[in-house]
């Protein structure tokens, strides 16, 4: 743990400390500046990751809000095992606090709150250098091969890359794997709420033909009136 890292009831202090209203922003990550959800990051420690996202969000808007959200869900979390397995270390006021995505494999510690031109800051120092496990399970001499193998067929260059270009391509893979995972994520939640969009407006438009519809019907404008058969139309009349 970061000596100036802080941990769970360290950070509703300090949320507590900056006024209410001030718009809450985390740094350290570009265009991904708010807060979304909370998650364990890690099995077999105690830890507690803040979810950075693109978006404004009700719970997370402001230091006011943010904070009582924390009381609310972030004690007791524990690690969801896919073996249904029992978490021992569940969240507590002396959790220490990240910023982590879900598929982001450096540890950003929490380290601080502050106010910056009215605006309240959650600061993180970024610990990979010093912690953090690869998650490259081959080779590099094949993985540098798999490089060559997908170029080809991306773009029909066979190319052979020199050994610097080499290393940095390695040394870059996992962040971008990272940082594709994260865009997925958020990609397919805005395709579903902009399915679950535009099925809502297909329905009010189906209402709204039917009550045309059936007003239309009521004074007399049309005669039929759809899914009643002629007879029962001709009996009703």
């Amino acid at each position: 743990m970061e000596p100036q890292q802080l941990t769970l009831g360290g950070l509703v202090e300090a949320l507590d400390a900056v006024p209410r209203d001030a718009q809450l922003y985390v740094s350290g990550f570009g265009s991904t500046k708010r807060l979304n959800g909370l998650f364990r990051h890690r099995p077999f420690a105690d830890g507690l990751a803040l979810d950075p996202s693109l978006h404004e969000h009700d719970d997370s808007a402001t230091a006011g809000a943010y904070v009582e959200y924390l009381r609310r869900v972030a004690f007791g979390m524990a690690y969801r095992f896919t073996d249904h397995r029992e978490d021992q270390f569940l969240t507590g006021w002396d959790t220490p606090v990240w910023v982590s995505t879900r598929h982001d494999l450096s540890f950003n510690a929490v380290t601080g709150v502050e106010m910056v031109n009215g605006f309240a800051i959650i600061r993180t120092t970024n610990l990979a250098p010093e912690q953090g496990p690869s998650i490259q399970r081959i080779s590099d001499k094949e993985s540098i091969r798999r490089m060559r193998v997908e170029h080809l067929q991306r773009t029909g260059e066979d190319t052979v890359f020199a050994p610097n270009v080499e290393r940095h391509l390695l040394h870059m893979l996992p962040g971008e794997r990272s940082r594709g995972l994260q865009d997925l994520d958020e990609a397919r939640a805005d395709l579903a709420d902009f399915e679950a969009s535009l099925q809502a407006k297909k329905d009010r438009v189906a209402k709204l033909e039917q009550d045309a519809i059936r007003n239309d019907y009521l004074l007399g404008i049309r005669d039929d009136l759809p899914g009643i058969t002629s007879e029962r139309q001709h009996h009703e009349h």
